[in-house]
């Protein structure tokens, strides 16, 4: 739809920075008011602990459009250090 239709995917994070700034994008995307979160593992600032470490091995997001119900997956592995944002679930 033409909404969700402007989403800029991501097809690999390639650093631990990319990935954050892809959360504070889905994010930005909630608090416009055209999606809401399907699914999420945590908020997108508390995917660290107070430490400083990943809250676990996998974090995924799973927003969908109000309009069209098309859903994005933010996902990242990350002992491996790979993920993406995505179209589907």
């Amino acid at each position: 739809c033409e909404i969700c239709g402007k989403v800029k995917t991501v097809d690999s994070f390639l650093s631990p920075k990319v990935y954050l700034e892809c959360l504070n994008y889905v994010q930005s995307l909630v608090d416009s008011g055209n999606f809401l979160f399907e699914s999420k593992d945590c908020d997108t600032d508390k995917v660290k602990d107070a430490n400083g470490y990943w809250i676990d091995d996998v974090i995924s997001h799973v927003i969908k459009c109000k309009k069209c119900g098309q859903c994005f997956s933010c996902t990242v592995v990350t002992y491996r250090g790979s993920g993406s944002f995505r179209k589907g679930k």
